[in-house]
């Protein structure tokens, strides 16, 4: 069996390390926005950032991701394209707003891919960071509807942290925005982590 979700210590120790150096409520208001337009919760959002970017809005990545979510040129134009954003131009990414906002919409495309799964959450991780056609390797068998084993199956280490990663942020970030999302019904959001799945995560939360 694979063992139970725990938030890294490497993780939490970073959070905690920089929180006098970064202001982690800087780009709430967006991650807010951007999360009650998408249905996804705006910790979600929020918890992906922390992870790609620790919030740089001018953070680039090796293969061309860009700004606060890090986002790739195909995620962004499949989002303009949504939107009906015809002068959309990539660099346009390290717009906070714009990035948290293609960034929320691509979050919501891949949990509702999943949403059938036991817990989407992970399958939205797992695709967000390593793409669609490994993810399709680990669902083969049981993995397509076990999330415990889809992450048994899982040959990238790295990916399997990220989703440890995350989930522990989001964790933690909740109450940064538990009024404003007292009121909202969000997407899929009550089967994100079904079958028991926040049992297996301990987080502390980041300041």
């Amino acid at each position: 069996m694979l063992t139970a979700f725990v938030f890294g210590v490497s993780g939490y120790f970073l959070i905690h390390f920089r929180r006098d150096a970064v202001d982690t409520h800087r780009y709430d208001g967006l991650f807010r926005d951007a999360g009650i337009l998408y249905g996804v919760h705006p910790a979600i959002v929020k918890a992906v950032a922390w992870q790609e970017s620790r919030l740089d809005a001018n953070a680039r990545g090796g293969v061309g991701e860009l700004g606060l979510m890090q986002l790739t040129d195909m995620a962004s134009f499949e989002w303009a394209d949504a939107e009906g954003i015809p002068t959309f131009q990539p660099e346009h990414l390290i717009h906070p707003r714009t990035n948290a906002l293609a960034g929320a919409f691509y979050l919501s495309k891949m949990l509702q891919r999943y949403a059938e799964k036991d817990r989407p959450l992970v399958y939205a991780l797992a695709d967000y960071n390593a793409g669609r056609k490994v993810v399709l390797e680990w669902m083969a068998d049981e993995g397509a509807t076990n999330s415990v084993v889809f992450l048994r199956q899982m040959d990238y280490p790295g990916t399997r942290q990220y989703i440890r990663s995350v989930i522990g942020y989001f964790e933690g970030f909740q109450d940064d925005f538990e009024l404003v999302w007292a009121n909202e019904v969000p997407v899929n959001f009550n089967t994100l982590q079904s079958s028991g799945s926040t049992q297996e995560i301990s987080t502390s939360r980041p300041e």
